[in-house]
């Protein structure tokens, strides 16, 4: 690494997950900052760096991508029907349950549109159903691997599968990537395979060979001298890629960073803002802040209720004065309001003027207010609750010219007629 590179730092850096088998405890323990993993580091000019380092000292990049091993990792390319994200999340489990050998209820689940469909395919835009590309992955390994990079403060932006950092087949070309005595390939659009360079490569290429019809091994990272004779032994034409990953097919790779494990916890900008300041400890002063501010809303909320208070006892005493001075026979006050709207009532009775809700009022009102309406409509009228209750004939009163004719008319009397689900209508006076 030169001292430009050293300096600006790196844009882009490729961590390659260890398999899971190999983790401490044979896979039942967890990575460390002290794990050492490979790694590819890539700058703007060009320039690239290859090398081992232990999680907690791995190079600072703009970007990072982790990339698991494909064992891993389960790809496919599906058919499902057209969902909804939220839909097709719960769906998905169930899609996949026989193709998996993991328990499909352990596992993250991520997809996105296939860039290759199915021959003959339905690819026209009212089809039911829609080719995913998809990728599954055991829930506490991308957890555990998320907590030991969030410790090292490295936010990944990206998480996929090894067999995405090679080319599909394409044009009789089958890619091979080779990394510290085992090699991979990607034998599909979301196909691969993984095998140990001294037992299985022939196999592998050979089984490649004969199901794909390829005629040309194009290798990525650092190849030796026997695998001339592998190639020729195969009958393959052996030619050596420029760079160790293709990142143009890096760019086909379904991220499985989504849904509660996307960058921000699925909440786009403000979320990884929000991550970032955790993670950095800048949060400090903003919490502080927001408790300053929180104890002056209480303080003041406080206050003011105190205020709200006085002032509704005042107003309390005030209504208490006033409906003594009208009515000091009243032997006690418990609610002065409803005691004063029945001695009001009282009083209209005994000077002979009918209350608004009195029987003969509405019913003269509801004759009133029928007269104009079509004849044989009302099937039978209810007084409870000092309020008619109409019951109506079935279909009589569905027509909302005829409700808004009558409820018109009705607001002109001083009234209120209110329509029921069950077709009945309630007519009582306006509530002063």
């Amino acid at each position: 690494m030169n001292d430009r590179a050293g300096r600006s730092g790196w844009s882009r850096l490729l961590v390659f997950v260890p398999p899971r088998r190999a983790w401490p405890g044979g896979g039942r323990g967890s990575l460390a900052l002290t794990s050492a993993v490979p790694f590819l580091a890539l700058h703007t000019d060009g320039m690239v760096r290859q090398d081992v380092a232990p999680i907690g000292r791995l190079p600072k990049a703009r970007t990072v991508d982790l990339v698991f091993d494909c064992l891993d990792v389960y790809t496919a390319t599906i058919e499902a029907p057209r969902l909804s994200e939220a839909k097709l999340r719960q769906a998905l489990p169930n899609l996949l349950e026989e193709r998996m050998l993991a328990d499909p209820s352990d596992c993250h689940f991520a997809w996105l549109p296939s860039r290759r469909q199915a021959p003959g395919a339905d690819t026209a835009p009212g089809a039911q159903t829609a080719w995913l590309s998809v990728a599954a992955i055991d829930q506490s390994t991308l957890v555990r691997t998320l907590e030991v990079f969030a410790h090292a403060q490295i936010e990944p932006r990206a998480a996929y599968s090894e067999i995405y950092t090679l080319p599909a087949p394409e044009g009789g070309t089958l890619g091979l990537r080779i990394d510290r005595g085992r090699g991979v390939i990607r034998t599909g659009q979301d196909q691969g395979c993984a095998f140990d360079i001294e037992e299985g490569a022939p196999g592998a290429l050979a089984l490649a060979k004969h199901q794909l019809g390829i005629s040309r091994l194009r290798v990525y990272g650092p190849s030796g001298p026997q695998w001339n004779s592998v190639a020729l032994a195969l009958g393959l034409q052996l030619e050596q890629a420029s760079a160790a990953v293709d990142l143009a097919a890096v760019g086909e790779a379904v991220n499985l960073l989504q849904g509660p494990y996307a960058a921000g916890g699925g909440l786009g900008v403000p979320g990884r803002l929000l991550a970032r300041m955790l993670r950095q400890g800048a949060w400090k002063a903003p919490a502080a802040w927001i408790g300053v501010c929180a104890a002056i809303g209480v303080g003041g909320l406080n206050a003011y209720w105190f205020k709200l208070e006085s002032q509704y006892g005042d107003l309390r005493a005030t209504m208490r004065h006033s409906f003594r001075d009208a009515f000091p026979d009243e032997p006690t006050i418990v609610d002065e309001l409803a005691q004063a709207s029945r001695s009001v009532e009282t009083l209209r009775a005994r000077a002979g003027r009918p209350s608004a809700d009195d029987f003969s009022v509405l019913n003269a009102q509801a004759a009133q207010l029928f007269a104009a309406a079509p004849v044989g409509i009302v099937a039978a009228i209810e007084y409870s609750d000092r309020s008619y209750r109409i019951r109506f004939k079935p279909g009589a009163a569905t027509k909302p010219e005829l409700r808004n004719s009558l409820q018109a008319r009705a607001m002109a009397q001083g009234i209120t007629l209110r329509f029921e689900a069950d077709d009945t209508a309630r007519l009582a006076p306006v509530e002063r």
